[in-house]
C-alpha cells in the first residue's frame, strides 16, 4: 500500500470544488481533488447548461485566474432583466443602468467555467486525480487524519470538503442529514434560435405550468431556455419534438423574440430543494450543491456555491489544519454564515414560487400591484438591481 498525504483533499471536480482547490492552492495549501471524470472539453456549439454569474462570483473567479480566460472565450453579459406574469399586468424591468453598472450578470457555460478552472487548477500544482473508485475509510479526528483508499494507494487528509453535488457520497458517508422536498417539476433545457435579438436582456415570464427563463447567450439570435415546467405539463413537452417545443416557447413567451426553432437537443432535469442539516463531521464539510440545492428560479444555485467557497477559503487561510480544536471552530463561522444566505435565498426562491404558482385571483391581483410598485419607484428599482449584481 503506498502511502500519500496532502492538507485538504477536495471531493468533486466541478465548479465549486475546482474554485475552491485553485484559492487554498493560492493560500500554499497541498490540495488533492478527486474526481471520477476528465477535464471538460471547449466545443463549438453552446452548452445546454449554463450559469448566470454575478459581479461577486466573478470576482472570485478572477482570483482564481480563470475569469480572463473564460471571457475571452465566450461569455453571455445581460444589461437588463424582465420579469412578468402572463396572466396578470404584473411586469418589471430594471438595468445595470439603475445602478451605474456594466451589467447585471454573465451567461457562461458550465463547461467553460470547469475546463479554465481545471487548467488554472494544474497551473497551481492542485493534483488532480482521476478517481473512480475512492473510498472514505474514517473521519479523522484530534490526533489523526482523514483516509482515503485509492485503489493500491491510502490517501490521507487534514480536512475532507465534500463538493460532490446533490447527491454527495461524502454527505452520505458521514450520516449528514438533510430536508428535502420535490417540486413535482422538472427543468427543461435547450437552445433556442430566434427571429429578434435578445439585445443582452435576461427575460423570465410566469406561466401557470411553470416559469420559463429565456438567457441571453454571446450569440445574438440564440437564448438558453429553462423551463421549470410543472410534472405533467413536462412530460406533455418532453413527447413532443424538439421542434414543437420552439413553438410553445415561442408562444408562452408572448413571441417576445419572434419566431423560434430549436438549436441543440432538448434534456431535462427533476428539481428538488434540498439542505444538509449539518454541514460539518470531523475533518469533513460540505460546499455547493452537496450542502443545498435551490430552484432554479433565479438562476443563484452557482453563486451560492461560489459564495460557500469564498468563505471557506478565507476562514482556512490561517488556521493550524492538524488543530481539530481550532479547525472545527473555524468551519463552525463558515457553516453559520453560510447557512444563513443558504436559508434565506431559500425563503426567497419559496415565497416566489409559491407566490406565482398558484392562480387565486387575490393573490394574482396582490403580485400585480407588488410588481407594479418597483417598476415605477426608482429607488426601490435600484435595489432590486443591487441585489442582482451580488
Amino acid at each position: 500500500m503506498i502511502r500519500q498525504q496532502t492538507d485538504i483533499a477536495i471531493v468533486g471536480g466541478g465548479m465549486i470544488g475546482l474554485a475552491l482547490a485553485c484559492l487554498l492552492a493560492t493560500q500554499g495549501r497541498r490540495v488533492t481533488v478527486l474526481e471520477r471524470h476528465t477535464q471538460p472539453q471547449l466545443g463549438d456549439e453552446l452548452a445546454l447548461r449554463v450559469s448566470a454569474l454575478n459581479a461577486r462570483s466573478r470576482k472570485l473567479l478572477e482570483q482564481c485566474g480563470a475569469w480572463a480566460l473564460i471571457a475571452q472565450h465566450r461569455t453571455g453579459p445581460y444589461h437588463r432583466m424582465q420579469v412578468w406574469d402572463k396572466d396578470s399586468p404584473a411586469h418589471i424591468e430594471f438595468s445595470a443602468q439603475d445602478v451605474n453598472a456594466d451589467d447585471l450578470g454573465a451567461i457562461v457555460e458550465n463547461n467553460v467555467i470547469e475546463h479554465f478552472l481545471w487548467q488554472r487548477a494544474q497551473a497551481l500544482q492542485v493534483d488532480i486525480r482521476q478517481a473512480e473508485d475512492w473510498k472514505l475509510l474514517n473521519a479523522g479526528d484530534e490526533d489523526s487524519p482523514a483516509e482515503f483508499s485509492l485503489g493500491n494507494e491510502l490517501l490521507s487528509a487534514q480536512l475532507v470538503v465534500g463538493a460532490d453535488g446533490g447527491r454527495s457520497q461524502v454527505r452520505q458517508w458521514a450520516e449528514l442529514p438533510i430536508t428535502f422536498w420535490d417540486y413535482q417539476q422538472q427543468g427543461i433545457v435547450a437552445n433556442i434560435k430566434t427571429e429578434r435579438p435578445h439585445q443582452g436582456v435576461a427575460r423570465q415570464v410566469f406561466l401557470p405550468t411553470g416559469p420559463l427563463a429565456l438567457l441571453p447567450t454571446p450569440e445574438a439570435h440564440t437564448v438558453s431556455i429553462v423551463w421549470s415546467a410543472d410534472q405533467p405539463f413536462a412530460e406533455q413537452l418532453l413527447a413532443e419534438s424538439p421542434e414543437r417545443l420552439a413553438k410553445w416557447v415561442e408562444a408562452e413567451s408572448g413571441r417576445i423574440l419572434g419566431a423560434c426553432e430549436t438549436a441543440s437537443p432538448v434534456k431535462a432535469f427533476p428539481l428538488r430543494m434540498q439542505y444538509a442539516r449539518r454541514w460539518q463531521h470531523q475533518r469533513i464539510v460540505l460546499a455547493g450543491d452537496a450542502a443545498h440545492t435551490i430552484h432554479p428560479l433565479a438562476g443563484q444555485g452557482a453563486n451560492l456555491g461560489f459564495g460557500d467557497v469564498q468563505e471557506l477559503a478565507q476562514v482556512l487561510a490561517e488556521v493550524e489544519l492538524k488543530d481539530l480544536r481550532a479547525l472545527s471552530r473555524r468551519l463552525g463561522a463558515y457553516v453559520r454564515t453560510r447557512k444563513a444566505e443558504t436559508q434565506l435565498m431559500i425563503a426567497a426562491m419559496e415565497a416566489f414560487k409559491r407566490g406565482f404558482g398558484t392562480a387565486n385571483p387575490i393573490l394574482k391581483g396582490l403580485r400585480a400591484i407588488a410588481f407594479a410598485l418597483p417598476n415605477h419607484v426608482t429607488p426601490l428599482k435600484r435595489k432590486l438591481a443591487e441585489i442582482a449584481l451580488r
